[in-house]
Formats: structure tokens, sequence, C-alpha cells
């Protein structure tokens, strides 16, 4: 942590420079705000600025935050644009009350939210209006199905739409201190200055497809699943494939549990209170005492006197946990056979989806491939739901190509791979 916030410091330090203040040029478009973002301070300038907002009825939205400090994300500036206006608020001269008209509209499914990446943008509403935010759109998911990688970064997606180069800005910078720079606010305002310009960009193409309402089904779903705390994948980045026994997986799903929920009640990063490294150590050895806890190098010193006993505790109970519960760990096998068609599967998949200009990993990943494949001889199930974008685009035509009633023609043709 220590190191990070140095390395913000250095570059506040950098943008506030004698020099560090060129901006760059503003594209001119009836799309594109113009000027120098308002700075709101104040309720009554945020009053009006949102009655702007819900007049337009699609508004783009970010925030800048510092999140590896606690366990809720210090939200520090909040960037919102329309056609015409553009806005900085800054939360931290303004009470929590007065910025409920930003998360609400954010959350109001009367209005359109653009966003980019905004997985915690989004989580800084819903965590304050305890509502799902809704009419959410996310210009990163749009891009992954108009043939661009998935993910990709703001400054590519404006790049691809509108052909400007946006500067590498402050992104990490120290943003809860003040001043801030010229240089600093204008970064944080061409995070949102382009999105309603590259929506109706991106849009124009995606009605021409009829993909839009694709688009807004993914950025709703990928927008709310990012919210949800899910175990098992802190489980497998902790692991870092170490293929380690079903059983100290079991035990390290239950500690990262624990530390989740020790680190929610304590507001910081769960990193900080039980690091990968230690947990790791502890779970493959299933220590039983205190003792034991406190030799574990890495392992903060206040954590084990204030913890030990529930670390202990959960060690002890994921022990005698029926050993079903630890199938969930276990990859099945794929035998010779099964990895060369799960292989071109995939292979297939891919061309398909790159035909179709959506990038793959949007689709699935190989590892849910082969865990469908080697299920469908004993529990045969659709790949994706049949009310998904996905048994859309791909699973109703893999279904016929595994039938035999359906093939793949691809070519290349202009630079591309393209269906025929």
């Amino acid at each position: 942590m220590n190191f990070r916030r140095r390395r913000r410091a250095l570059q506040h330090a950098e943008a506030h420079i004698e020099g560090a203040d060129a901006i760059d040029t503003i594209v001119a478009h009836p799309s594109v705000p113009q000027g120098a973002p308002e700075l709101i301070e104040s309720r009554e300038a945020l009053t009006e600025f949102m009655g702007h907002v819900r007049a337009e009825g699609t508004f783009a939205f970010d925030t800048e935050f510092i999140g590896e400090e606690t366990f809720v994300p210090n939200i520090c500036l909040v960037q919102l644009s329309t056609r015409s206006r553009i806005a900085l608020i800054d939360p931290l001269s303004l009470d929590d009350d007065v910025l409920a008209p930003v998360w609400d509209a954010v959350c109001d499914p009367g209005l359109t939210t653009i966003v980019h990446a905004g997985g915690q943008d989004i989580g800084a509403a819903q965590r304050r209006t305890n509502r799902q935010a809704q009419s959410i759109v996310d210009t990163q998911v749009a891009a992954g199905f108009l043939g661009m990688p998935w993910p990709t970064s703001l400054a590519n997606v404006v790049l691809a739409m509108t052909n400007l180069r946006l500067s590498k800005g402050h992104t990490f910078t120290e943003w809860d201190s003040r001043p801030l720079s010229k240089s600093q606010l204008a970064y944080a305002a061409d995070d949102v200055r382009y999105l309603p310009l590259v929506w109706q960009l991106q849009r124009e193409r995606l009605d021409s497809m009829n993909r839009t309402s694709w688009v807004i089904r993914e950025s709703e779903e990928s927008l709310r699943t990012s919210e949800v705390f899910d175990p098992e994948s802190h489980v497998r980045r902790a692991a870092r494939g170490l293929g380690l026994r079903p059983r100290v997986m079991t035990i390290v799903r239950e500690l990262v549990i624990l530390r989740y929920a020790i680190a929610q009640a304590k507001n910081l990063p769960p990193r900080t209170i039980l690091p990968d490294g230690p947990l790791l150590e502890i779970a493959r050895n299933k220590f039983t005492t205190t003792d034991e806890l406190a030799q574990v190098r890495s392992l903060p010193r206040a954590t084990s006197q204030e913890f030990g006993g529930e670390i202990l505790r959960v060690i002890h109970d994921a022990r005698q946990l029926p050993i079903e519960h630890d199938r969930i760990w276990i990859t099945p096998e794929e035998s010779a056979d099964d990895r060369t068609r799960i292989d071109a599967l995939w292979s297939i998949i891919t061309m398909r989806a790159i035909s179709l200009g959506i990038a793959t990993p949007l689709v699935l990943t190989r590892a849910q491939l082969a865990r469908w494949f080697i299920a469908r001889s004993t529990s045969p199930t659709a790949l994706f739901p049949a009310d998904s974008w996905r048994d859309e685009a791909v699973g109703r035509w893999l279904g016929d190509f595994l039938d035999g009633r359906e093939t793949l023609k691809v070519g290349w043709q202009a630079g591309g791979l393209v269906a025929r």
C-alpha cells in the first residue's frame, strides 16, 4: 500500500510541475462538449447540472477513486458528460447526501448511463442507493461486439471510433489531494467527454447488425456480476495454477471467505488482512495452533493476534466438510481424444466469433467449453442459456454444427476473417 501511495504521490507531483498543463485539442463535434469542464462544489450547482442530465436522458459517467487502501474504494472525483456539457464533481467538498442525485441517476432505468469498463463506478452508485443499476451501456463491451480485442482501453476505443488519440494522462495519481492541476482535470474530463459520441457511433454500427440489444444485455449483466463476491475467482488467483489438492483448495476458499468478511468489517483491502502467500502456506500446512500461525512469514501480526482463533476454526471446519464439497475443484480429465476434439471445437468457435466480429473471450473460455464438452456425455445440456445472446450468436449454430446440419466456411477478405 505504501509503495502504491508513493507512486501516486510521484505522479501527482509530476502533474504540477511547470509545463505539465498542456491540454489536448478538443475535437469539434456536435456530440462533444467544448471547453473546460464545469467544476461543481456546491449543492446548487449540482442540482442545476443534474436537471440538465435528466432533460438530456443520456449521460456519460465515471469516477476517479483510490481503491487499494480501503475495502470500499474512496471516491475522489465524479465525472459527468452529456453531448453539450461536462462537469467534474468534487465529493471531498460535498456531503454524502448532496451526491444522492448522481447515484440515483445512474440507477434510474429511465436514463441511459454510458461508461467504459465501469464496474467499480457503477458499484459505487449501487452501494449508495441499494438498487441495481439499469439502462447501462459499456463502450468496452460494445467494442467487443465490433471486432475489437477484449478487453480494450478507452483510448483505443476513442481512437478506433473518432480517430482521436487521447493522451496517457494521470490515471494513477493522488486524486484525494487538492488542488488538482489543469492537466489532471483535463484527463478526468476526457474520461467522459467523448463517450456520448463514441456510443453514438458504436450504436449506428450495432443497429446495422442488429446487435444493440446484445450489447445492452451484456453491459448490464457484466456490470451486475462485477459487484458480486465470487470466492472461486479469488481462490484461483491465490492458487496461481499450482495444482493444489482439492482439500487444500477448499481450505483456501474458506479462508478467502473469512478474509473478505474481516476486510469488509474493517474497511480494509482483503489482501492487507491476509495476503495470498501466507494464506496458501496456512492452507497447505493446516495449522492448528496460534504459535504456528505466528511463525508464518508475511502474515500481519495484527491478523494473527486478533483473528488467529477464527483462522484456526475455519481450517478445522473446512477439514470436516464432506469430500463431495471438494469436487468443485477437480477439473475433469481430458483424454487425448477429448483434448483433440475440444481444441478443434475451440478453434471453430473462435473462427465463428471472429467472423461475426465478436471478441471470443466475450463468448466463453476454453475451460468453460471443456467442462461442457466432457459433461455432455453423461448429462446433455445446452452450452448457453436459451434466451441469451451467446446462444443466439453461437450456441444454436454450434448445436446444428455438431449435429451435422451446419458447416463453417471462412475466408480472408480485406485483411480479416469472414464467414461464407
